[in-house]
């Protein structure tokens, strides 16, 4: 019953999330410390899901020629090396104050996007300033999401909307991005860490998330522009309230 429920859990979340330009982690992580999973086992299955969500979604987005690789790579470069950092530095800076600022940004963003029509403005500079701050804001989004534990997609899709980019593109550019972030995060917790893994379940789950990703990715296509932008802004408005029940 257990494995079933995972199976499902999975491709679910990869179905949806997989339109948002996310990989899911936020929820895989709860969602499967509640099935009965320990939570050091939840937490690196969870980046796994992440990272194969990403993966599939990203395979359809690169063949519909959705995502702006150009804009990825810098991102990637500074993104994984600031999460790196970011899991070193986690018990040496107050993680409340970090919390606290990461929830009032993502709660005015998903406030924004819901009842207006996306931010509102977008930056008017040019390439090669776009490519400058995304590399910038790369190493940041990296090093915050490693502290406070949230996927990058609820930062990195902002950051390209504000940057110019239309939704879908964003979405898109976004899943690309978080899966060399994901890998990068799931081995190193499986590299440091001691937890014990059932292989069978890992596949299980991991062929269901591709799966539901695969599904989610090709509706994106069909699915309007502000359908998208209200998904995530409650999307958003949701990690608000898990950061913030932390903090109870």
């Amino acid at each position: 019953m257990e494995l079933l429920l995972i199976i499902l859990i999975a491709f679910l979340v990869a179905f949806i999330f997989s339109m948002l330009g996310l990989g899911g982690a936020i929820i895989y992580t709860p969602l499967f410390f509640w099935t009965g999973l320990p939570i050091l086992t939840a937490i690196p299955m969870a980046l796994l899901m992440n990272a194969i969500t990403t993966v599939s979604a990203s395979i359809t987005y690169l063949r519909l020629r959705m995502i702006d690789t150009g804009m990825a790579y810098p991102i990637i470069a500074t993104a994984v090396p600031g999460a790196l950092i970011g899991s070193y530095f986690t018990r040496k800076v107050d993680m409340e104050f970090i919390v606290i600022l990461l929830s009032i940004i993502l709660f005015f963003a998903g406030i924004r996007m819901l009842f207006f029509n996306n931010f509102g403005f977008s930056a008017t500079i040019s390439e090669r300033q776009k490519f400058v701050i995304g590399a910038l804001m790369g190493f940041l989004i990296g090093l915050i999401s490693s502290m406070v534990g949230v996927g990058g997609g609820t930062l990195i899709v902002p950051l390209l909307l504000i940057l110019g980019f239309e939704i879908k593109n964003a979405t898109a550019t976004s899943s690309f991005i978080i899966t060399f972030i994901a890998i990068s995060g799931f081995l190193g917790h499986m590299s440091f860490g001691d937890q014990k893994m059932d292989i069978g379940m890992l596949a299980s789950a991991g062929i269901a998330a591709f799966i539901g990703a695969q599904a989610g990715s090709r509706i994106l296509k069909r699915t309007s522009s502000r359908t998208i932008e209200r998904m995530f802004a409650l999307v958003l408005l949701l990690v608000v309230g898990k950061l913030v029940y932390g903090l109870l």
